[in-house]
């Protein structure tokens, strides 16, 4: 309970308390040493999320598991900060306005490859009937993002004491779990406590593409989860905080990001990995002016997709950002969000908490916010007569679906459809055609679950009616290496040319009729006139500004088709499709190669031996019996 200094009332303000979403309890990894459980480390949860009572909309999130720490946010202009320390316990609990923590004007830098989001093609036709639902499912259906925090050396140093290193990452990671209604379940801290695992940079270009790395080879198949986020104590070189890649979320290859922790305040570090993790996610920059306001009037304003936070941590997601996340995931994007896995309980029941905890049949909240009719808020259990909770897309009416009823429609090419079970209120986890199944009508093979049409990349990033650019346009673009055309760009920041059998794996080169694009703004258009067999042909490139920390250039999605029996591959280079022959891959392979033809004379040599040997093994037999017939001894 505290008192609102803003509200012009003595009236004490009350916290409804829930329980801190948390992973897998033997996922929590400490280096150099065996894995440790978050049990082992915690003797409760004691981190809390929830709302302040009488204020509609306001939220909470508070950690007591040294002394007292927190947020709360009763309205955009009326924000606070709680401490209370470990060892006064029974001192002032110390109440500041979020306006008076002034942090360091930031951005996060560039990440300079992005992924960009793919739409359902042409010949995907949807009903209205069929939009309406997929869309609603979408935005209801529960998601999850399973989250590692891993931290450095430096990190470690900065926090010697390990119990503080995991208070800390617990309470950014509830922030995390709050704005943006998609649930962020910590599922494991790795902390390097004797020394990097990877090479540290000052450059974040560089220490995102070491750490995306390790990731990928290292974690990944350890630590099974959708993203992990780097905090590192060490200063990046300018402004920037923190970098990521573009709707990279649930990608093997890139669904990560770094972040400096460059405040003492949780704030400063929640609201810049709430920020690259947005990106992840497929949130732009949020543009200047009115078109995607803050709520609240300045100076209380900050939301966390702005390309600058000035001297105010972002508190909240903007109205863009939010319809940018119901594109992103109507797109196809975020899959393994879907998935909603037994290991990520609570470690503590709480009824109330919005989660359904091991014993529980449902929790819909607190009693004013329960809106199931289905469920008992005070027990947490299916009221009489229902059969499930109305939480999920397989319930309705408080009535099970028939098992084979069609809870999540296929969204497109690379996509299934899934069927309720018949005996959970919940849908399946969201599957996909497998890693290079065609889609497209043949143009594009299937990649992670998304399907990579030249044509559908440049209408996500320009709107209906786009197309590739003709191949001289482009194969011109991307083989000269600058901001209009590439490879992608160096972790220092230059250029790199695209050979010309990789040009098409490079940045997207599409012909448009729109003034701006989708995503981002035109910073410079140029035009240029190609001989082409003897006719002239017009080009128009674009240099795209998507912001400091947003992937540039736009690459093409691995898997792209870059020419019959080609495809596109994470480093942007264009290879033959499986059991195609090279250069040209217009050959199927056969069993035509000299290390073919080796292994099959070896093999025809070897049956020839064993005919020969067993030959002789019979015909000697054969001969020995005929002298035991005869009664007398036989030479060999």
């Amino acid at each position: 309970m505290f008192w609102d200094p803003a509200g012009g009332t003595e009236e004490p303000q009350q916290a409804k308390p829930e329980r801190a979403l948390t992973g897998s309890l033997e996922r929590q990894v400490v280096q150099d040493s065996p894995p440790v459980s978050l049990a082992e480390l915690l003797q409760e949860n004691c981190c809390y999320r929830g709302e302040v009572q009488g204020h509609p909309g306001s939220w909470v999130s508070l950690c007591t598991c040294s002394g007292i720490r927190g947020l709360v946010v009763l309205s955009p202009e009326r924000s606070y900060t709680l401490e209370l320390g470990p060892g006064d316990l029974q001192g002032p609990l110390i109440v500041s306005r979020i306006q008076d923590l002034l942090l360091p004007g930031h951005t996060c830098a560039p990440s300079w490859h992005a992924l960009v989001p793919t739409q359902a093609g042409p010949n995907l036709l949807l009903g209205q009937h069929h939009i309406r639902r997929l869309k609603r499912d979408v935005v209801t259906e529960t998601k999850i993002v399973e989250l590692v925090i891993v931290a450095d050396n430096s990190e470690v140093r900065k926090y010697p004491d390990f119990q503080q290193l995991l208070n800390r990452t617990l309470e950014v990671a509830l922030l995390l779990d709050t704005p943006l209604n998609v649930r962020v379940a910590l599922v494991g801290l790795e902390a390097w406590t004797q020394h990097d695992l990877i090479e540290m940079s000052s450059n974040p270009a560089v220490l995102l593409d070491n750490f995306l790395r390790w990731r990928r080879t290292d974690l990944l198949p350890r630590l099974p989860h959708d993203s992990a986020q780097l905090v590192t104590g060490t200063s990046f070189s300018g402004p920037m905080v923190g970098m990521a890649i573009q709707n990279s979320i649930c990608s093997p290859d890139f669904s990560g990001g770094v972040n400096m922790d460059h405040s003492t305040s949780i704030l400063g570090v929640a609201s810049s990995m709430a920020h690259e993790l947005g990106h992840s996610l497929g949130l732009d920059h949020d543009s200047p002016g009115s078109s995607c306001p803050c709520p609240g009037p300045a100076p209380a304003k900050s939301c966390i997709m702005e390309a600058s936070t000035d001297f105010l941590p972002g508190l909240n997601f903007s109205n863009c950002s939010r319809q940018a996340l119901e594109k992103a995931l109507l797109e196809g994007l975020g899959s393994c969000l879907f998935e909603r896995l037994p290991s990520l309980a609570p470690m503590s029941s709480l009824c109330g908490n919005m989660f359904v905890d091991p014993g529980e049949q449902c929790d819909c909240g607190f009693p004013d916010e329960c809106t199931d009719p289905c469920c008992d808020y005070f027990t947490c259990q299916l009221r009489p007569g229902a059969q499930c909770a109305s939480d999920g897309p397989c319930c309705q009416n408080c009535k099970l679906h028939p098992a084979g009823w069609q809870c999540r429609p296929r969204r497109d090419d690379c996509d299934l459809p899934e069927f309720c079970p018949g005996d959970s209120s919940q849908c399946p986890p969201d599957l996909r055609l497998g890693d290079g199944e065609p889609c497209a009508s043949g143009q594009a093979v299937c990649v992670h679950g998304r399907c990579a049409s030249y044509a559908q990349q440049c209408q996500s990033l320009w709107g209906p009616g786009a197309q590739p650019a003709a191949p001289l346009c482009l194969q011109t673009a991307n083989t000269r290496g600058n901001a209009f055309g590439s490879c992608g760009r160096s972790p220092n920041g230059s250029y790199v040319p695209c050979t010309p059998g990789d040009a098409i794996c490079g940045q997207l080169q599409c012909q448009w009729h729109r003034s701006q694009p989708l995503l981002g703004s035109v910073q410079e258009l140029r035009s240029e006139v190609l001989e082409a067999n003897g006719m002239q042909l017009n080009c128009s490139w674009v240099h795209l500004d998507l912001g400091n920390d947003v992937a540039q250039p736009l690459l093409a999605l691995p898997g792209t088709a870059c020419g019959p029996g080609l495809v596109c591959d994470s480093s942007r280079h264009c290879h033959c499709e499986e059991g195609w022959a090279p250069p040209d891959c217009m050959t199927q392979l056969r069993a035509t190669s000299s290390l073919t033809t080796g292994l099959l004379l070896s093999l025809l040599l070897l049956l020839v031996l064993v005919v020969l040997g067993a030959s002789y093994w019979h015909r000697a037999r054969l001969h020995q019996r005929l002298c035991q017939l005869k009664g007398s001894s036989c030479q060999y």
